[in-house]
């Protein structure tokens, strides 16, 4: 089970990374009627624009919102369906410059490609400018943008509390976790909130650490993002393995806190979703 869940988690994580990118050249005067977009948190924004009825294809992963279950499914980064891709005609593929290599097949294929990038919440504000442009939707778009904008201002908690943030670990071990750290949308909400990442010295995104670590850092509260809805029962069972660490400031506390939904590892339009569950994890930690 963890293993595909991890796959599962590595799978967002990777479309999140930073590639050589590039794109065909886009007729800028011409509205597209015929868009794709693999990546969840591109065919989001898609959406989340009012773009859906022009949408005809997504990536395999993209489960939000429920009309993208009724579009055609076309692979995901690693294996993106080409000849169902060119069967659909699109005239704008949207991608992720993780994509690049898929922009390129386009591109042979004569498709137009618009490339955004998602790492940061900068990112995604750009994403929402130049999609609704190309789309013919400014107005939309702005509005997208004041909502996004009102809805992250920076709210701190308060106690400058130092957070461990989950995104991945085996069921029944704290051992071999995936955890957020520098120059992610995770550690760019945390700042907002106030709050430190325990992790914020990685020297990569997304390390992979064991128990050693975690000592060592004596987080005071543990998020825990769950990209599965979960049972009560699977609930409960994750604050409880924690238990064998008593000495760690969040279990002492009690301050383990699980946030799930399938929006918990995109950089999408849900993403303020995922901060005010933040602020309320951490406002509640500081209430104990």
């Amino acid at each position: 089970m963890f293993l595909r869940v991890k796959r599962h988690v590595l799978v967002l994580l990777a479309l999140l990374a930073v590639a050589c990118g590039g794109g065909a050249p886009v007729a800028q005067d011409v509205p597209p009627e015929r868009i794709i977009a693999l990546a969840p948190s591109v065919s989001e924004l898609l959406f989340e624009l009012g773009l859906g009825d022009r949408v005809v294809g997504v990536g395999d992963y993209s489960t939000w919102p429920p009309e993208a279950a009724t579009k055609p499914r076309l692979g995901g980064l690693f294996n993106p369906r080409l000849e169902q891709i060119a069967t659909l005609e699109p005239d704008l593929a949207v991608l992720l410059e993780s994509e690049a290599a898929l922009a390129e097949h386009l591109e042979q294929l004569g498709v137009p490609v618009l490339m955004v990038r998602s790492d940061s919440l900068d990112d995604v504000e750009d994403a929402i400018n130049r999609i609704s442009s190309r789309c013919g939707v400014p107005a939309a778009g702005e509005r997208l943008m004041d909502d996004w904008r009102a809805r992250l201002e920076p709210a701190p908690v308060g106690g400058i509390p130092s957070v461990l943030v989950t995104v991945g670990r085996p069921p029944g071990s704290l051992g071999g976790m995936l955890v957020a750290g520098p120059n992610t949308f995770v550690d760019e909400l945390l700042e907002r909130l106030g709050a430190t990442n325990a992790l914020a010295d990685a020297p990569i995104s997304y390390p992979e650490i064991g128990l050693e670590e975690v000592l060592l850092r004596q987080p005071t509260v543990i998020i825990e993002l769950q990209p599965e809805t979960l049972s009560a029962e699977r609930r409960e069972s994750l604050v409880k393995e924690w238990s064998v660490l008593p000495e760690l400031p969040a279990v002492a506390n009690g301050c383990i806190e699980v946030i799930e939904g399938d929006y918990v590892l995109l950089p999408g339009p849900r993403l303020p979703l995922l901060y005010e569950q933040m602020h309320e994890a951490l406002f509640s930690c500081q209430a104990r």
